[in-house]
């Protein structure tokens, strides 16, 4: 615990708060699908309880973080483009669309498994995807252009961290795929939503594979991240986790489409499948790699606790939700255990993040942004040279 000079008061607070918080959504939301997912007690109270905990705790912090984000700015508007300018900071900014999205996914699940709210929530939702989507588009184009045009990039400097924008596009398009199973009674609207989501996942999944590429150079060339980054190293299975996942989710939705005499949707069905199933075993191969790169660095030094910790729940919850998914198709025995403990690992490890969270909240040491240390030391300078 800090001394009670080195607190930081609440502006203080709000004036560090990054969107690298928003992570809790998306690791939160993700659990919680996996949770209801759980093969072994699908059915059990327990996991309707836990579900609707989970569900009602996501929303409760994605309204607050929402509020600090726009407190941040509209309080400290001149930190937006010091943001944008941040080579890091500004790649979360993919963050806010990918925990609406595991928001959305969860109340799915609310509402077809436990009956939460009326009939027209489905479309409320659907309305919501088309938001977020929109949001996942602009943030992924958006920001490719602020990284070409305001950051300055090395190999040497790169990190997973690249490929958050990009993974916005994938998560978007596995919602649209579970709410097109949800809105059969339109066929045009599943038909619509099917089409939308492919387009996103292979827009998302294509770029996302290009960074991976890179990043395994820069790995080869330059060695692991510095602590600091590390344990981005896991965010690699976001996109190929999300990216089988969607696939999955949406090639099930075109046996409801009729696609003429030209297409077959179980042949389509077969090739999503294999695509799946080969973006799991790249998951298995990255995340032997992130734990080795994570290994090389704990043996040198330690790795402090900060918000980026939440940073690891999501790619390895929607690992294991692939891995739930895929025992679920195949219903492998093996697949439905592993699937088991991964969920049970990873609900471990946001009970651990979340339990460290706490105290680092309350001493105020979780809030820390470098954008606005970099400012601060900016103009510093400048009033110095002034005064020279």
């Amino acid at each position: 615990m800090s001394n009670q000079s080195d607190r930081k008061s609440l502006k203080n607070c709000v004036r560090h708060f990054t969107w690298a918080w928003h992570t809790i959504v998306m690791g939160t939301g993700a659990v919680a699908a996996l949770v209801s997912r759980f093969h072994f007690a699908q059915d059990s109270e327990a996991t309707k309880f836990i579900t609707l905990v989970l569900f009602f705790l996501d929303l409760c912090f994605f309204v607050l973080i929402c509020g600090a984000t726009v407190a941040r700015y509209y309080m400290f508007p001149e930190l937006w483009s010091a943001m944008l300018r941040h080579q890091t900071q500004s790649l979360f900014i993919g963050a806010f669309p990918m925990g609406a999205a595991t928001l959305i996914n969860i109340a799915l699940v609310a509402h077809q498994s436990y009956s939460f709210a009326g009939p027209g929530f489905l479309y409320f939702l659907w309305a919501l995807w088309w938001l977020v989507s929109a949001i996942s588009l602009l943030t992924a184009v958006g920001m490719i252009y602020v990284m070409m045009t305001k950051h300055q990039h090395s190999l040497s400097g790169m990190s997973a961290l690249w490929i958050l924008p990009m993974v916005t596009l994938i998560v978007s398009s596995s919602t649209g795929g579970l709410l097109a199973s949800a809105l059969t009674a339109h066929p045009t609207f599943v038909s619509l939503t099917t089409a939308i989501s492919f387009t996103l996942l292979s827009m998302g999944l294509s770029l996302a594979l290009m960074i991976i590429t890179v990043y395994l150079m820069r790995l080869a060339i330059h060695g692991p991240l510095d602590a600091h980054l590390i344990l981005s190293s896991f965010i690699i299975l976001g996109p190929l986790g999300q990216g089988g996942f969607s696939l999955l989710v949406n090639s099930q939705n075109l046996a409801k489409l009729h696609l003429g005499a030209s297409l077959s949707a179980e042949a389509i069905q077969s090739v999503c499948f294999c695509a799946a199933w080969v973006l799991w075993s790249m998951g298995l191969i990255w995340l032997c790699i992130a734990f080795c790169s994570i290994y090389s660095v704990l043996r040198r030094q330690s790795i402090p606790f900060s918000v980026a910790y939440w940073g690891i729940v999501f790619p390895n919850a929607v690992f294991a939700l692939l891995t739930v998914e895929l025992g679920s198709i195949l219903d492998s025995p093996v697949l439905h255990y592993l699937g088991a403990i991964f969920s049970v690992l990873v609900f471990l490890l946001w009970i651990f993040v979340f339990l460290k969270t706490i105290p680092a909240i309350w001493n105020t040491t979780a809030f820390s942004s470098p954008c606005v240390l970099r400012l601060d030391e900016e103009t510093l300078a400048s009033s110095h040279e002034e005064c020279a």
